[in-house]
């Protein structure tokens, strides 16, 4: 479905409901050791139908380190 806002179309989204309480805690859980076991945020994120920021966020909250990014191919290469 679109909308039109000052005359510009857009998508319109339904926003996802709050995860609070148990179900919280225990998406927490399952995204900690799914993290701790070697997986990406973003590959956490995908089938959990999460976005990368609340993933992230969800992880903090789980005093998960996070790691740090790996450096990029060529990067300083010359």
């Amino acid at each position: 479905m679109t909308a039109t806002t000052n005359g510009k179309a857009r998508l319109e989204q339904k926003r996802r409901a709050r995860i609070r309480g148990k179900a919280r805690e225990e998406l927490r859980a399952s995204l900690a050791k799914g993290y701790d076991g070697g997986l990406s945020i973003r590959k956490l994120a995908g089938p959990a139908g999460l976005s990368y920021g609340l993933t992230r966020t969800l992880l903090k909250e789980a005093k998960v380190t996070l790691r740090t990014r790996a450096p990029r191919r060529g990067a300083g290469e010359k």
